[in-house]
């Protein structure tokens, strides 16, 4: 019943009966006298294996657990001790399933009250009774850090969660949760995040609904004595403890934005960006600040508030106590990040950082004038779509707080240099749209319009005209906001101005978009010499003012007020993004500009005006038209000739759709013209290719997808029919419709060999009835002529054939008996992969039952028909994989169905195998026996067949050139692996020793590839070693040489590892000079199992080092740990005895692969960290946390340590001078396409503050003379940085300016290392 509980429907149910029938039982047990053990012995087992499960376990916590505990606080004592629950409430060594479960049954049993809080006796009276379970922090603190995420989740939500909301979390409580919430806040997986944050909710609710409590306690005490009576001890004790709970609930809630705040500062990554938002906003929203009450639901629908009990009550708004007027979640410091945040590289964290901080009511007109002013000049100076996109958002914002009344300009105040006025209060927010276009016009356009080179480079307009977009298209309020009589002709104006402006800049980019060449265009007045100007900046600058522009003009044509345009707007509108879709040929533009013509053509289809509604019927009739008249230009998929179709009828509102009807009549009518050639006879016009084209994008755009159902039998058959086209792009054509058709219907495949689905034969014909006479009547006429190699022929059977083989075999269908020759014909065919692709259709026509008997008859064909035995071979493989699975699966036993095919290839084996001189025929022969050997080989006449013929070759070489030159190398290569599969695994080793031996290098390579494609390698003599070892050494071959490398790293695992002085040198000689990369790695990673010594460990480090750097590919950096991890033993930290001080670079070099920006490299190197911390090792740390315990564990084992100091100063200066490092940093990068740095996971700040704890305990071993001569370098570092932060600052202004000179990552961690020196050295 339990693992019923997979059905989501059906598990409230089973859950209801398991319990009742247990609950039942429990009674009956407990009448005859026996205890709560006895009933326990009958669930416990089954409930402890369904916990482990991944897929059942949520669904017992939710449906059986709670009730079966909850009957007695005895047996839930009992069940945790079953999972590993000690006395004491520690956990032993216990697999990480268990611990699992363990942490989902303790969940249970805290909400039923049988699981303690954290601290209890700080929280309880002394009179309290004990809960059965007691929660420590030695259980829950390591379990926050655990690798794996459900572990993390789960322990943090047995923290937080409680019985009773009102019940306060202790201190011990508060923190640990400070020291485990950095890492939790850094989560890879989105789903984790989710969980995290919810969990995180639940936690502020406890803190605000817990001290709001026992501030009302609190009042309520105090307003007692104030009625004159005399104060107990126990009335003071309360009242102290009171007011400690409220006190730490304040300075949690501080401590926690001033966390978020560092979350957010340049150069942190994704995920912590992402999650310090999240709990952002969700603080800005709980009440915790009470200044932001209103404004953070005033944006939101119905003022934030839903329905409860016929009450509103706001959404996620709790009730605090008095703190939460003291409380600012929009700190000063919060603030300036979350502007800054508004260019962050991600896109993510722009929209939600200016979503957040627009809840701040509290503004100043030069912070954000400020923000404006350096937007727009990183904008101009990089062009980058994260400035441009922060400009836009900072001129939302701007609109937004101008709109509200909380900011307001004086007569004459200038942005940009540039005039804004505000003076009418009636319509603000026009006062800072006329700005943005003020800019555009005179800053952007005007220099365009001259200098369309310095533009590219210095004025890239997208951003303002997103800016625009942003506010017109933020919500419908906008125009009903600033929509009294007098605004409606200031919208006219401002409407007329984006016509005007999205014309010009049309007019502007019109040629480099519309360049038929692929390479691009530079405009002729564009100096040709000017290395910052190429067809990659001027296509970027054109498309993105493009995208831009058509958007904005979308949002105004499908938004305006009616009043404020007229039908000559729409017509004018229509018009230019008709021209942009039409004459466009770069992809990326004229798709941007198609949503803006669909929200244009869904207006006027809603509009009630008649006029506006057959405005897209013209506009369908002109691009039918165009169809024909751009018939000579048919690349690059029609361009936007689809968009402009689909657009259009994408918009129909009326539900019959008679424009698709008549529109894919139409592009029917045109796709099956007979090709006309032109006069000249050098060129056809094919607008045939067009509508093709566009039908294919009817088919394949979403938002057609259940409108255009009735049309795809029609469609296969134009695409069928265009098969036996003799013109080459209309069979092209006829292809991809045909692959986008089929992809609808049978989905995508896997991969190329996968050719099943859910049609049957019968079901597609009927449902398709006239594909099957096109496919039939195409068969006929191209069959017959493939024997002559037609090219034409081959492309109309071959897709034919893919269509057939897609579908499952109906063995009462009489449909398919006509395919039967045809197939059978192509199987026939000279060409190869016709005959394949016949094969695999073949299995159409044979149902499981038939399976066998069309097997043997297939295997009878001789090998003196080679082309005939070769189809018939491909069909047999393709059987065995599709139908005689299926014939075990149904109803045979799998005994029977393989015994009698092994009956027949026992009987077939000489002929086809032994004495066949077809290598391509042998080569699919022994193909199958190879996939099949485990079911085929049972039999013991073929068996002893297979190994007579394996024990008489003398040489695979040999025997591969007694047959046919065609096909004799993939002969070569599935008789090694032929051999290697079927050979006794006791004589294994002998043979794959011997496939060593072969003068053929092809052998060689190809037994070493099988044998590192299997998932364990066999049983192999140690003596096999030696050979490995030569021919790594000494053959010329690097694929072999790698392979052979690979195979020893293999072997290292399993077999007691050898080698000599000489092959270690070579490995070390081959590290200095890599004859390829692959072999590099593959050196690398064998070289860890052979270091054995400190010594040793030393020559290879500077190898690994230099694998570990990010720019470094993926699988050198994974070679690089997979030798680091046998190292481990070296690398043992203990506290008991010295540690070899050379080993220091190595451990500051495992906390780098802590920080790698793979996750699969991070887990593996918190693997190598749990081997070598002191200690067992019980609990596999998160990376973050386990690269903080690793650096932190050094100073203790090395204890006053100069070179560990040395290394933790490196790593604090980053290791180069200081006004070096100040002068990159303080450098600002304008490059358009800059490569970005390779590690996103690293957050060098983090970084650099463990390493500073390290310099720190260190530094405390020594004495003052010691100290002050180890920190002199530090000291010397720290005051040349400081003198060029402090020049900067004068030059520049405060480091504390929102967007100034210190928002970069570089200079923020620069500023981080200095500030750390500076502590470190007392300053």
């Amino acid at each position: 019943m339990l693992a019923n509980l997979v059905d989501r429907d059906l598990a409230p149910a089973i859950g209801k009966a398991i319990v009742s029938l247990l609950v039942v039982r429990r009674k009956e047990l407990l009448d005859d006298g026996k205890g709560e053990k006895v009933w326990l012995g009958i669930w416990s087992d089954p409930v402890r294996e369904a916990l482990r499960s991944e897929e059942l376990r949520q669904r017992v916590v939710t449906y059986v657990l709670p009730g079966l505990l909850k009957p007695s606080c005895q047996g839930f004592q009992v069940f945790c001790e079953s999972l590993g629950l000690s006395a004491d409430g520690g956990v032993g060594k216990i697999g990480d399933a268990d611990l699992g479960a363990l942490l989902c049954v303790l969940k249970a049993g805290k909400e039923l009250g049988f699981v303690g809080e954290l601290g209890d006796s700080e929280t309880t009276g002394k009179a309290s009774k004990a809960p059965a379970v007691p929660l420590s922090s030695e259980l829950v603190a390591p379990l926050l850090g655990h690798a794996f995420p459900h572990i993390r989740v789960s322990a943090l939500n047995l923290v937080i969660q409680s019985a009773a909301i009102t019940r306060p979390l202790s201190r011990g409580a508060l923190f640990l949760l400070k020291t485990m919430l950095p890492s939790l806040h850094a989560e890879t997986d989105a789903e984790i995040r989710d969980q995290t944050i919810s969990a995180i909710r639940n936690l502020i609710e406890r803190i605000a609904q817990s001290s709001y409590a026992s501030e009302k306690e609190l009042k309520n005490v105090q307003q007692k004595l104030r009625s004159g009576n005399r104060p107990t001890p126990d009335d003071i004790r309360k009242m102290i403890q009171l007011d400690s709970r409220i006190g730490d609930a304040k300075e949690f809630c501080g401590w926690y934005i001033g966390f978020l705040e560092t979350l957010l500062r340049p150069g942190s990554n994704y995920q912590r960006c992402i999650m310090g938002l999240r709990a952002l906003g969700f603080l800005a929203r709980s009440g915790m600040d009470a200044s932001l009450t209103e404004s953070a639901f005033a944006a939101l629908p119905g003022n934030g508030s839903i329905i409860s009990r016929g009450e509103p009550f706001k959404k996620n708004f709790f009730k605090w106590p008095e703190f939460s007027k003291e409380m600012r979640v929009f700190s000063p410091g919060v603030k300036k990040v979350l502007l800054e945040a508004m260019s962050n590289p991600f896109e993510d964290v722009r929209a939600m950082s200016s979503e957040i901080v627009r809840l701040d009511p509290q503004w100043d007109k030069e912070e954000i004038t400020g923000i404006l002013d350096r937007g727009l000049k990183a904008m101009n100076e990089t062009g980058r779509a994260r400035d441009s996109d922060g400009v836009a958002r900072s001129v939302a914002l701007l609109y937004e707080v101008v709109k509200r009344g909380d900011l307001t300009f004086n007569e004459g105040d200038r942005i940009w240099g540039t005039k804004i006025s505000v003076a009418d209060s009636e319509t603000m927010g026009l006062g800072v749209i006329q700005w943005v276009l003020d800019v555009i016009e005179q800053e952007y356009l005007g220099v365009a319009a001259s200098d369309l080179a310095r533009a590219v480079k210095e004025r890239p307009v997208h951003g303002l005209f997103e800016a625009v977009g942003r506010i017109l298209g933020s919500n419908d309020k906008v125009y009903l906001a600033e929509g009294s009589e007098g605004a409606t002709a200031e919208w006219t104006k401002i409407h007329e101005r984006i016509f005007k402006a999205c014309e010009e800049i049309w007019r502007i980019t019109k040629a480099p978009l519309c360049f038929d060449s692929p390479e691009g265009h530079v405009p002729s007045e564009i100096d040709e010499e000017d290395e910052d100007m190429n067809t990659q900046t001027v296509m970027s600058y054109s498309w993105r003012a493009i995208k831009e522009s058509s958007a904005l003009l979308g949002i105004v044509l499908a938004k305006a007020p009616a009043e404020s345009l007229n039908q000559t707007d729409f017509g004018r509108g229509g018009k230019l993004l008709l021209q942009q879709l039409s004459d466009i040929r770069h992809r990326g533009a004229f798709s941007a500009v198609s949503p803006s013509f669909v929200a244009l053509c869904t207006r006027c289809f809603k509009s009630p005006d008649p006029a506006l509604q057959e405005l897209p019927r013209a506009w369908l009739r002109r691009n039918l038209e165009s169809v024909m008249e751009k018939s000579s230009a048919i690349t690059r998929r029609s361009a936007g000739l689809p968009f402009l179709i689909v657009g259009v009828l994408a918009s129909e509102i009326d539900p019959n759709h008679p424009l698709l009807s008549s529109t894919f009549a139409r592009l029917d009518e045109i796709a099956v013209l007979p090709p006309v050639p032109s006069k000249n006879g050098e060129k056809i016009d094919l607008p045939q290719v067009h509508a093709l084209n566009c039908i294919k994008f009817l088919f394949t755009d979403a938002r057609m997808s259940p409108l255009v159902v009735p049309y795809i039998g029609r469609g296969l058959e134009l695409a069928v029919s265009c098969f036996g086209s003799e013109i080459w792009a209309i069979r092209n054509c006829g292809v991809m419709l045909f692959t986008a058709l089929t992809n609808r219907l049978f989905g995508l495949r896997k991969s190329r060999n996968e050719f099943t689905s859910n049609f049957t034969t019968r079901s597609f014909f009927e449902k398709y009835p006239t594909v099957r006479v096109v496919l039939l009547e195409n068969l006929r006429d191209k069959v017959g002529r493939l024997e002559g190699g037609e090219a034409a022929s081959v492309e109309m059977v071959y897709p034919a054939l893919s269509l057939l083989a897609r579908m499952e075999v109906a063995p009462e269908y009489e449909g398919m008996e006509e395919f039967r020759p045809l197939i059978l014909e192509c199987m026939r065919s000279r060409i190869w992969k016709v005959r394949e692709m016949a094969a695999r259709a073949f299995t159409a026509l044979v149902g499981p039952k038939q399976a066998v008997d069309v097997i043997r008859n297939l295997l009878s064909v001789g090998p003196e028909k080679q082309n005939i035995l070769h189809g018939n071979l491909c069909a047999v493989r393709a059987l065995l994989e599709r139908r005689v699975r299926q014939a075990v699966l149904e109803e045979q036993e799998a005994g029977e169905v393989y015994g009698n095919i092994s009956l027949t290839f026992q009987a077939r084996f000489q002929d086809l195998v032994e004495r066949n001189q077809c290598s391509v025929t042998r080569y699919v022969i022994l193909q199958i026996l190879t996939a099949n050997a485990t079911p085929l080989l049972v039999s013991e006449g073929l068996a002893e067949c297979v190994h007579g013929f394996i024990s008489s070759l003398r040489s695979v070489t040999e025997e591969c050139n007694t047959s046919s030159m065609v096909g004799r190398s993939l002969l070569k290569e599935q008789l090694v692996a032929f051999i290697l599969t079927c050979a006794p695994p006791a004589k294994f080793s002998n043979v794959f020793l011997s496939l060593l031996g072969e003068p053929d290098e092809e052998v060689v390579l190809y037994s070493l590839t099988h044998l590192l494609s299997l998932p364990t390698i066999p049983n192999l003599d140690a003596s096999i070693q030696t050979s490995l070892w030569t021919l790594a050494t000494t053959h010329p071959w690097p694929l072999l040489v790698s392979n052979t490398l690979n195979v020893l790293h293999r072997l290292s695992k399993t077999l007691p590892f050898t080698a000599t002085p000489e092959n270690i040198r070579h490995l070390e000689s081959v590290l200095n000079n890599p004859p390829t990369e692959p072999i590099k790695e593959t050196a690398l990673a064998l070289l860890g199992p052979l270091t054995t010594s400190t010594s040793t460990l030393t020559t290879l480090l500077p190898h690994l080092r230099a694998a570990a750097h990010e720019d470094s590919p993926f699988t050198l950096r994974h070679a690089a740990l997979t030798s680091f991890s046998a190292l481990a033993p070296l690398l043992k930290l203990t506290r008991s005895a010295p540690n070899a001080e050379e080993l220091i670079p190595a451990y500051a070099l495992l906390f780098d692969y802590l920080n790698d920006d793979d996750d699969e490299l991070r887990i593996l190197a918190a693997e190598l960290t749990q081997l070598i911390l002191p200690g067992d090792g019980e609990i596999l740390h998160l990376p973050l946390v386990a690269a903080e315990k690793l650096a932190l564990e050094l100073p203790r084992c090395y204890p006053g340590s100069k070179a560990l100091l040395q290394e933790a100063i490196t790593r604090i200066t980053g290791g180069m001078d200081a006004r070096e490092t100040w002068k990159r940093v303080a450098t600002r990068d304008t490059i358009l396409f800059r490569r970005e740095k390779q590690n996103l996971w690293v957050h060098a700040p983090w970084a650099v503050s463990i390493w500073a704890a390290v310099a720190e305990m260190v530094a405390a071993r020594l004495d003052g003379a010691e100290m002050e001569m180890e920190l002199a370098g530090l000291k010397a570092w720290v005051e040349a940085a400081g003198e060029c932060v402090a020049e900067m600052e004068r030059r520049e202004g405060s480091r504390a300016t929102v967007g100034g000179w210190a928002s970069d990552e570089g200079v923020e961690v620069f500023c981080t290392r200095v500030e750390a020196g500076r502590r470190l050295c007392g300053l």
